[in-house]
């Protein structure tokens, strides 16, 4: 892991996003900073589990719509680029974590049952995300 990942990512580069802007302020490229993905794939493709941590992947996306959201002065698109990211803080607050998160926090000491899968966390982060943008009287 690089420095930036310890500073900037938490000691993480699951939670870096970086994002580069044009001088003229209109164009930029938002993305994640970790390389884990291809890795997790290949475990994947033969039918393992995986747990990739797609925080910084959201937010790279977020990033890039929030530039554009600017652009058209759109805030329907800014409101809904703010629950989507608060969705993702909160699912990691409410404790569900990739394993990468829980290694931070239990060292070597992490079992099945401490972290959940790739599938469960998007699953998680969308119904926080469904919460936020619906209340929960709707769910």
């Amino acid at each position: 892991m690089n420095i930036w990942g310890k500073i900037v990512g938490y000691g993480s580069l699951g939670l870096m996003t970086s994002v580069l802007v044009c001088p003229n302020g209109k164009t930029i490229e938002a993305e994640a900073a970790h390389g884990t993905v291809t890795r997790h794939y290949r475990v994947h493709q033969k039918g393992g589990e995986t747990s990739t941590n797609s925080i910084a992947s959201i937010f790279a996306w977020s990033r890039g719509l929030a530039h554009r959201a600017k652009l058209d002065s759109n805030a329907s698109v800014l409101n809904f680029i703010e629950k989507l990211e608060a969705a993702c803080m909160a699912t990691v607050e409410s404790g569900k974590m990739t394993k990468d998160l829980v290694l931070l926090i239990h060292g070597s000491t992490v079992k099945r049952d401490d972290y959940v899968n790739t599938e469960e966390f998007i699953d998680a982060v969308a119904w926080e995300l469904r919460k936020r943008l619906f209340g929960s009287s709707r769910l």
